[in-house]
C-alpha cells in the first residue's frame, strides 16, 4: 500500500492566513431616553455657577369678612428645593501610536464614539449617582416586588397622580422588561391592537398606557439588584428635575512621552425629585406627588 504524506493545515499553517472581521462586533446597548422624560427646564440658567434655587409659591388661604370686624392679612414663608451640580462623571483612555496605526479598526475614534452611551447610560441607570436611584424612594407606590402588575394596580398609579392634581400632559411610564412583558399578558393593553403597528405584530406595547408615554429599558431593572425585580415609573414630567450643565463633551491631549493621544469625555450632571406645593390653601408641605414607583418583576 503507498504511503502518503499530504499536506494539512498544519504543515501549510504559514500560508492560511487569519481573516478578522470587516466590523467589530458591539456591545448591546440599552435604551436610554429617560433623561428626556424628566424635567430639563433648568438647565438654560445653568450655564453658570454650581447650585440652582427653586422656590415655592403658594395658593394663598382665603377668609370670610364678618361686617363690621377688621380683616386679617394672611402670609406664608415659602419653601424651595436646591439642585447642587456636584457630578462630573467620565469616560478616559490613552491610544498610543503605534496600536492606532497598526489597528484594522479606528481605535480612539471607536472608543470615543461609545462614551455617550457609556456616560448616559450612568445618568440613567446608576443605582447611586443615576436616575435609578430614586423610585424605591418614592413615597407612593402600587404592585409588589416580583410580580407581575395587574390593570389594578396601573390604575392605582393613575388615581395617585390625578388625587395630586398632576396635569395629564406630560406624564410618562418607563418600565423594566419584565413589567413590559406583564402588560403583553394583559388584553387591555392588546385587544384591538391586531393591526400591523399593534402590540400583537409588534411584540411592544406602543401607544401611551392610560394617558401616559411609554419607554422600555433593561436600565429599569437595575434597582434593585435582585433579577426578578425591578421599580417602573409611573409619574409625571416635572416629578424629576435633571440638569446636564456640560453633555458628554470631548477632550484630547497628545502625551508626548506616552506617544499617544489621551481621551477624556466628560459630563457635568444632577439630579432631584421634586417636592411640589399640593393644592391646599397657604400649605406650606410639599411631597413627591408626581411620582409613583410601580414595583414588578
Amino acid at each position: 500500500m503507498a504511503s502518503h504524506s499530504p499536506i494539512t493545515p498544519t504543515t501549510a499553517a504559514n500560508w492560511i492566513p487569519q481573516v478578522w472581521a470587516p466590523e467589530l462586533s458591539d456591545a448591546t446597548q440599552a435604551w436610554t431616553g429617560l433623561a428626556s422624560m424628566v424635567d430639563r427646564s433648568f438647565e438654560d440658567q445653568m450655564s453658570v455657577g454650581d447650585t440652582i434655587e427653586i422656590p415655592d409659591a403658594a395658593n394663598p388661604a382665603v377668609r370670610f369678612k364678618t361686617a363690621g370686624t377688621v380683616g386679617t392679612y394672611s402670609n406664608v414663608t415659602e419653601t424651595l428645593q436646591n439642585i447642587v451640580l456636584n457630578k462630573q462623571a467620565y469616560v478616559g483612555f490613552l491610544t498610543e501610536d503605534i496600536s492606532e496605526i497598526q489597528s484594522k479598526y479606528g481605535v480612539r475614534s471607536v472608543y470615543t464614539g461609545k462614551a455617550t452611551y457609556s456616560l448616559m447610560s450612568v445618568v440613567e441607570g446608576d443605582t447611586t449617582s443615576g436616575l435609578a436611584s430614586l423610585p424605591d424612594n418614592f413615597s407612593q407606590s402600587a404592585g409588589a416586588l416580583g410580580a407581575d402588575p395587574s390593570t389594578d394596580n396601573i390604575i392605582r398609579c393613575v388615581q395617585y397622580l390625578d388625587d395630586k392634581d398632576v396635569p395629564e400632559e406630560g406624564r410618562f411610564f418607563y418600565m423594566s422588561p419584565g413589567t413590559h412583558a406583564a402588560l403583553l399578558k394583559q388584553d387591555v393593553f392588546v385587544s384591538g391592537d391586531y393591526g400591523p403597528t399593534g402590540a400583537i405584530a409588534s411584540g411592544r406595547v406602543t401607544k401611551p398606557v392610560y394617558g401616559a408615554a411609554t419607554a422600555v429599558s433593561s436600565l429599569a431593572s437595575n434597582n434593585p439588584s435582585t433579577s426578578g425585580q425591578s421599580y417602573s415609573w409611573f409619574c409625571g414630567k416635572k416629578g424629576v428635575a435633571l440638569i446636564i450643565q456640560r453633555t458628554p463633551t470631548a477632550h484630547t491631549q497628545y502625551e508626548v512621552l506616552e506617544i499617544g493621544w489621551g481621551v477624556v469625555i466628560d459630563t457635568i450632571y444632577n439630579y432631584i425629585e421634586r417636592l411640589i406645593l399640593p393644592r391646599t390653601l397657604a400649605s406650606t408641605t410639599p411631597d413627591d406627588g408626581f411620582n409613583v414607583a410601580l414595583l414588578g418583576p
